[in-house]
């Protein structure tokens, strides 16, 4: 009897083992025939049934691989219908091409092939992270780049590093800081030394709080790279987050020295002149910053409109000290409204500069306003027509 029992075990699963290799044949035949369907329901029975860990290695590669195949030709299809039959066929030929190259032995006998189709889905992630990161869905992009630095990295592409490279900046910029800094350490690990890996570590570091952090690996990065422009401005970022407006005025300076004709750090130290919240508050200083600014890029939308808004805010401080004088000093109140209002007179032509290159409904209430003040009622009435 125990000998009948045995024999009808193997029976049994030498039976097993047949209906999965035919599952995996009707799948490979749907698969060519163009039967999408039939061909996934016959793949996902072979490789999901409970006896598939013991069919052979290389029958289990060989069913993960027509899987990928079948997947792949759904993913790549014209027909909208047939790609709907598997909205994530993407990642789910990665992982049957995953399981395939697990068998070295197979992967040699049917490198070819293989090698064909690998590099077919790096490519397809690395095209949905370029569509993502064009249309700033960072935190989709830096997934996808990901993937295909994997799988570069596993074909020994030369391309995986910068593949990895855009997976961080994607991260970076989709402000998942923890995953910016882990994709840009290994960056570093790899061997990739250059002065933006410092720049983006730091920024990681600081956009996660850690400041201690983001300053050591900038002083780091200046010392490799003295002299560096961006490794400069992250540590000005650094300064100005922990409110320290002078150590990050010193620099800015540096780099002004550097690049005379950058528009951009006149402008930010406006803005640390212009706060004043900074121990370094000068409005004089900032009128003049943002001014230089203009004269190199008569354009600069943000330091014209900020310039602007300089003016307003030194016009309200003297209608403010104005109010706060004594009913008696009549003339003194008087020199102050007329001080106040020429202040805002210098300032409106900036406003109406920035409304008429961006007209916001922010700024355009802020020019009505300035309209009033100044009884221009009927510029106020035809900026309320349009």
């Amino acid at each position: 009897m125990k000998k009948v029992m045995i024999l009808l075990a193997v029976v049994f699963t030498a039976n097993v083992m047949m209906a999965q290799k035919k599952d995996r044949t009707d799948a490979f035949m749907y698969n060519k025939n163009g039967q999408y369907e039939k061909a996934m329901a016959s793949i996902e029975k072979c490789v999901n049934h409970e006896q598939f860990l013991g069919m052979k290695p290389n029958d289990q590669s060989q069913a993960w691989l027509y899987r990928a195949a079948i997947y792949q030709n759904i993913l790549q299809s014209s027909d909208e219908a047939v790609r709907n039959l598997a909205p994530d066929a993407q990642e789910i030929v990665y992982q049957s091409l995953m399981k395939c190259m697990e068998n070295q032995s197979y992967v040699n006998d049917n490198k070819q092939e293989i090698i064909t189709r690998v590099n077919a889905v790096m490519n397809s992630y690395y095209t949905t992270g370029a569509d993502n990161y064009n249309t700033g869905k960072f935190a989709e992009a830096a997934p996808a780049f990901k993937k295909a630095y994997d799988i570069a990295k596993s074909l020994g592409n030369p391309d995986a590093n910068e593949m990895l490279n855009l997976a961080a900046t994607s991260a970076l910029r989709g402000e998942d800081y923890t995953t910016a800094l882990e994709y840009f350490t290994t960056l570093k690990e790899n061997g990739v030394d250059d002065v933006n890996i410092y720049k983006h570590l730091a920024a990681a570091y600081h956009g996660m709080g850690n400041e201690e952090k983001a300053f050591e690996i900038i002083n780091a990065g200046l010392e490799k790279f003295p002299g560096d422009a961006a490794m400069i401005i992250e540590k000005v970022n650094v300064y100005l987050k922990q409110g320290k407006g002078e150590e990050a005025i010193n620099d800015l300076n540096e780099l002004n020295k550097l690049d005379p004709n950058n528009a951009s750090i006149l402008f930010i130290l406006g803005t640390i002149y212009g706060d004043e919240n900074n121990d370094v508050y000068d409005s004089n200083k900032a009128i003049e910053y943002y001014q230089e600014a203009i004269k190199i890029n008569p354009n600069y939308y943000d330091a014209i409109y900020n310039l602007g808004a300089m003016y307003i805010t030194l016009s309200n401080k003297v209608k403010t000290e104005a109010n706060d004088l004594p009913l008696n000093q009549v003339k003194e109140y008087e020199a102050k409204v007329a001080e106040a209002e020429e202040l805002m007179r210098t300032g409106l032509p900036y406003v109406k500069q920035a409304y008429e290159a961006q007209p916001s409904p922010e700024v355009k209430q802020v020019l009505k306003t300035m309209y009033i003040q100044l009884k221009m009622n009927d510029e106020a009435k035809a900026l309320d027509a349009e």
